[in-house]
């Protein structure tokens, strides 16, 4: 025989019950959200770090294609498997490439892998080899480099 009253049990099992259904509820929001997050801030970071050629501050003539903004633009991200092929925007605004990514981590799962590829036969060059003097630390690692920070505003933010 309880020493409870069968009512008041019952209210404690439900109040507990609500509860962990919340808990539940706002960790698993967590978990998922968190990451894409990150991963929002992460890649909006490098696509903003990415210079825009600006052929007034080179050594030598540009290439006849030659188009400012292609690096910035040529941004792609992708979930499961990295890009495979260059794009060709029509708006090589900033905004427009970081609303493109933002568009493929919305859809992503839990567990996926989310990739931000730039294929651009330069782009690696820009990183790795002081060829630009906009970017002259690259635009990735100095991006990574600021992860921490990023990891915790994204924390806060799925948080709120």
């Amino acid at each position: 025989m309880s020493l409870l009253n069968p009512p008041l049990e019952r209210m404690f099992f439900m109040t507990f019950t609500a509860d962990l259904k919340r808990f539940t509820n706002k960790a698993t929001a967590f978990i998922v959200e968190t990451p894409k997050e990150v991963a929002i801030e992460l890649f909006s970071e490098i696509i903003r770090e990415t210079p825009i050629g600006d052929p007034s501050l080179w050594k030598s003539k540009p290439p006849a294609d030659y188009v400012p903004g292609n690096l910035q633009s040529n941004w792609q991200c992708t979930l499961g498997t990295p890009a495979s092929g260059m794009w060709s925007f029509e708006d090589k605004s900033v905004e427009a490439t970081i609303s493109a990514m933002k568009s493929v981590i919305k859809d992503s799962v839990p567990d996926q892998a989310i990739f931000l590829t730039n294929l651009l036969p330069y782009a690696q060059r820009i990183e790795y080899g002081a060829h630009s003097s906009q970017a002259p630390q690259g635009m990735v690692r100095i991006s990574i480099a600021k992860f921490d920070q990023m990891f915790n505003k994204a924390k806060s933010k799925v948080a709120a």
